[in-house]
């Protein structure tokens, strides 16, 4: 097939070396925005675990509560009362620090991890790995509005060495009535230990 000569004075338009050089720095401060911006993203949505398991424990306490419990010897016990727990905070993962865990990995679990109090009264399990540590402790004195319980979600996305720290209280009023607070951020100068 022929071509037809072009007519003397046109060329062949492309881009320049300066247009190109624009172009590649515009794509690279947009990608300085939009990179932070994502993994922001991504770590707020690994705290979506968060909250429903927050609120499942503490469920799992007022309904612990205001159920009936019995001695040993099957007598009622006249106080209510919320699981307590053994130590200053029961944790199933204590000897797994957030921080030696590699960025962003989840906390491996197995059934046996809650076969214990109490996450047996909480009726508390997770079965899948996750990237929160779950803490519960209560303070049980017997007496309504002195009856607490919280429940801690730690975790270390970053792996820079600094937990979050998602807490859930709740208390027993005067009259029975659990109340309890909503899910909310503190930092490691908030220890109950």
């Amino acid at each position: 097939m022929h071509r037809p000569s072009q007519a003397p004075g046109t060329e062949e338009k492309g881009f320049t070396l300066i247009e190109l050089m624009i172009v590649v720095a515009i794509i690279g401060v947009l990608a300085s925005i939009a990179i932070p911006a994502f993994i922001k993203y991504v770590n707020q949505s690994k705290t979506t675990e968060v909250a429903p398991n927050l609120k499942a424990i503490a469920d799992g306490a007022a309904t612990y509560y205001t159920a009936e419990h019995y001695t040993p010897q099957g007598l009622p016990l006249a106080e209510r009362q919320f699981p307590t727990t053994t130590s200053a905070f029961a944790d199933t993962t204590a000897s797994r620090v957030p921080a030696n865990l590699t960025k962003g990995t989840k906390h491996p679990t197995a059934p046996s991890d809650w076969n214990t109090n109490p996450w047996i009264g909480l009726k508390f399990q997770m079965i899948k790995p996750h990237y929160y540590r779950y803490r519960y402790f209560a303070t049980n004195s017997g007496s309504a509005g002195v009856d607490r319980f919280s429940s801690r979600a730690e975790g270390d996305l970053d792996a820079d060495g600094a937990s979050s720290r998602f807490n859930l209280n709740g208390f027993a009023d005067k009259n029975g009535e659990i109340l309890v607070t909503g899910v909310f951020l503190t930092d490691n100068s908030n220890e109950l230990e």
